[in-house]
């Protein structure tokens, strides 16, 4: 049996991956659309994205606004502010490493 919050983890520390070549850094944080990201954590259905969600706000795996999973973000390129989820890459590192980190026993 596996532990809910090990698969949150894992998954992720997968996203996050696959993001990062997919988006730039802007000031500690992955701005990213926000299809690409609800498509990402609804591949796999261990529990529900609402739920997910929830987790990432609670473990400041994102940076929200209040009753929602987005924020607003002034586009360069567009010119206009657009919602996009905005990924905290400080804890992104922060998990990653804590997770690669061997127990020595």
């Amino acid at each position: 049996m596996t532990n809910i919050l090990f698969l949150i983890i894992m998954e992720y520390i997968s996203i996050v991956k696959q993001l990062k070549l997919m988006y730039s850094l802007d000031n500690e944080r992955l701005i990213v659309e926000r299809d690409t990201f609800k498509n990402m954590l609804e591949r796999y259905p261990y529990t529900s994205f609402t739920k997910k969600i929830k987790v990432y706000k609670d473990l400041n795996f994102i940076i929200f606004d209040s009753n929602n999973y987005t924020m607003p973000y002034k586009d360069k390129e567009l010119k206009k502010t657009v919602r996009r989820v905005i990924i905290n890459y400080k804890t992104y590192e922060t998990i990653s490493e804590l997770y690669s980190e061997a127990i020595e026993e």
